[in-house]
């Protein structure tokens, strides 16, 4: 990716402050101040965001009902961040909560024209995906939010759960709330279901499985090679931990009642059991 671009730009602006996520959720520390609010707002704007930091609920109705400032048209001067989100920043549930009870969008964004391509900038529901404390996204879903937003990169907010630790609570709140379970990331097999076969994470599996993911989707070859059903081929001859294997056989089971037979075993699964010291001709795998 070319990094000069302004989808490159906004990019290291949300990874800057999803870096500041890591370090309260690392740490337990708030490094948001008055003076840190400075850096992204001014005026009004920067009242209501010190005010949400601090759960200052009289204060965010006061600004928002009574003075007239706009919480879905306010964004940090310089990354588009949402005043909504910057509860978030602080970990502040009351401000979050005060925000939206005022009638915040938990779906606002900014979006800008710049240099000819439109840019969709992350909002509170991206960043509440990637947090280890799932009550953020829950408050955020329960007055509205859109489980199927993308993020500025285009990637859904199942692949912002998954990449940024397995915030498997937040997966699962993601998907009871709407979010499409079969909708790709990027390429044609991409999805939340395949994310986690591929690793061997069946108990997270046979969970999609049972709320609607799709294992028979196809991978399509770019290089004249036949298309891959690969979930299922992680299903049938993938390896996992020990604990993890009453779950491999029931993803099998599942697949089985649903007559979706045992595809080929593909080349990389094959070379990475015979490395491992796993039996790696098909003969030599029976069903689990």
């Amino acid at each position: 990716m070319n990094t000069h671009t302004p989808r490159a730009r906004i990019l290291r602006a949300a990874h800057a402050f999803t870096g500041i996520l890591s370090i309260i959720l690392l740490t337990g520390c708030d490094p948001t101040s008055a003076n840190g609010a400075a850096e992204y707002f001014e005026g009004s704007a920067l009242q209501l965001a010190i005010a949400s930091e601090q759960g200052d609920s009289d204060t965010i109705t006061r600004l928002i009902k009574e003075e007239g400032v706009n919480p879905d048209t306010t964004f940090a001067s310089r990354d588009g961040i949402p005043v909504v989100a910057w509860p978030l920043r602080a970990r502040n549930l009351e401000g979050l909560d005060a925000l939206l009870e005022a009638g915040a969008n938990p779906n606002a964004r900014e979006s800008k024209h710049m240099n000819g391509e439109m840019i969709h900038f992350n909002n509170a529901m991206v960043f509440a995906a990637m947090m280890d404390d799932p009550r953020y996204l829950a408050l955020l879903l329960k007055h509205g939010g859109d489980p199927n937003i993308r993020n500025v990169n285009n990637e859904t907010l199942l692949f912002q759960a998954f990449i940024s630790g397995n915030q498997w609570e937040n997966v699962k709140l993601l998907v009871e709330n709407g979010a499409e379970v079969n909708e790709s990331n990027r390429g044609s097999a991409d999805t939340v279901l395949g994310w986690y076969t591929t690793r061997g994470g069946f108990e997270h599996a046979y969970w999609l499985l049972e709320h609607g993911a799709v294992p028979t989707v196809m991978m399509k070859s770019s290089i004249g090679k036949p298309d891959r059903m690969h979930i299922a081929e992680d299903i049938y001859w993938g390896i996992t931990t020990p604990d993890l294997l009453p779950w491999q056989k029931k993803c099998q089971e599942w697949l089985i009642a649903r007559n979706i037979p045992r595809p080929a075993m593909p080349v990389g699964i094959r070379d990475k059991r015979k490395a491992f010291g796993f039996p790696y001709e098909e003969e030599d795998i029976p069903l689990l």
